[in-house]
């Protein structure tokens, strides 16, 4: 008697789990190319194709494989390293930034953490306003 409560119970709890919809697989968000720049010292990102390729004024340049690239509350956090170097991006979106020497202002303010070079600030993304005025 016991063992066909315990065999009811079971079926019960089976066929109420069967009619719950199943949740929608979460889709992760991918930041895809991406540049910045920044002065004093001069400095440039790209990322493409899984790749981080940091270039320096003071010659301090190199590429690695992106390890994580994450979707925040106010923009991305990118990170890559090796045995020899590192690098964290951090990317705000939607603030506004002036290059402070072309004249120019990007969507993003980046801020670049890397081996050797120290912590870095500049700007990235879309051309928002050039020298004349227009993007």
């Amino acid at each position: 008697m016991k063992n066909m409560m315990l065999l009811s119970s079971l079926a019960v709890l089976l066929l109420t789990a069967c009619g719950e919809p199943a949740e929608a697989p979460v889709v992760e968000e991918k930041l895809g190319d991406y540049s910045a720049l920044g002065t004093e010292p001069g400095w440039t990102v790209d990322i493409e194709n899984d790749e981080i390729a940091f270039s320096s004024q003071n010659g301090k340049d190199f590429k690695l494989p992106v390890e994580r690239a994450k979707k925040t509350a106010t923009g991305w956090e990118v990170r890559g390293f090796s045995d020899a170097s590192n690098i964290n991006i951090y990317i705000t979106s939607g603030e506004t930034c002036s290059d402070g020497m072309s004249d120019r202002s990007y969507a993003d303010t980046v801020k670049v953490q890397a081996s050797e070079v120290g912590t870095l600030n500049g700007c990235g993304g879309t051309v928002t306003e050039g020298p004349d005025g227009a993007p």
